[in-house]
């Protein structure tokens, strides 16, 4: 049955050689902060179906009944303002390549990250939340997770809002949570979740680069 979070250190036996199967190489922009390589199915299809096998061995889920996309993502530290470089309190959607999901769309099984960062700072983890009391339905709740996190981030880009009106947009958005756990950066640890666990995740200035491989199965 797949739970809510699973840990497990030492993921890959050969971690360096996973992660010259990228070559540096970040030429897809998209959902989520940074540039990601294409999909790991399409650099190296054994390596791929290996770390399927794996993921869904260890969410107890059948390979076949999942489709899995998993890929590599550099994120770099923002100097601007310290909140580009912490991740609103969301739930993954329809990943990679469209962000936004309607409840009745929502086919995520589990997802997550492989920490690839050598001599990481620990404390540019993963975060798990949840809700406060609060009334919303099913829809909301996708639509609030999952859709309006992102606006304001958005609305800035595009010169709609200022810096201090997304940073309270994003403030009020976090009223709406509180922290249950942390899972800290340790070089090759793989994090996982079931479909629709809030999380969150950080970069800091003491290591201000980090490398991730993400995974999303979503049911057929």
């Amino acid at each position: 049955m797949i739970t809510d979070i699973k840990v497990l250190d030492n993921f890959y036996t050969d971690p360096e050689y996973i992660t010259k199967l990228c070559d540096g190489n970040f030429p897809i922009s998209g959902c989520g902060t940074g540039n990601r390589s294409i999909d790991l199915s399409k650099i190296n299809q054994e390596v791929y179906a290996g770390v399927k096998n794996a993921l869904c061995s260890i969410h107890g889920v059948d390979p076949l009944r999942v489709k899995m996309n998993t890929f590599f993502m550099v994120h770099e530290y923002n100097s601007v303002d310290d909140i580009f470089n912490v991740s609103s309190t969301h739930m993954d959607g329809k990943n990679p390549d469209v962000c936004r999901s309607t409840v009745d769309e929502y086919r995520l099984a589990f997802c997550g990250q492989i920490l690839l960062t050598k001599d990481p700072d620990p404390e540019s983890g993963v975060t798990i939340h949840r809700m406060k009391p609060n009334d919303w339905d099913a829809q909301e709740i996708v639509k609030r997770c999952i859709d309006e996190y992102t606006i304001p981030g958005e609305m800035y880009r595009a010169g709609k809002i200022t810096l201090d009106e997304m940073k309270e947009l994003r403030r009020q958005h976090e009223e709406n949570f509180e922290l249950t756990c942390e899972v800290k950066n340790v070089y090759n640890r793989m994090v996982s979740w079931k479909g629709g666990t809030l999380h969150g995740q950080r970069i800091t200035k003491t290591v201000p680069k980090k490398l991730n491989q993400y995974f999303f199965a979503e049911w057929y």
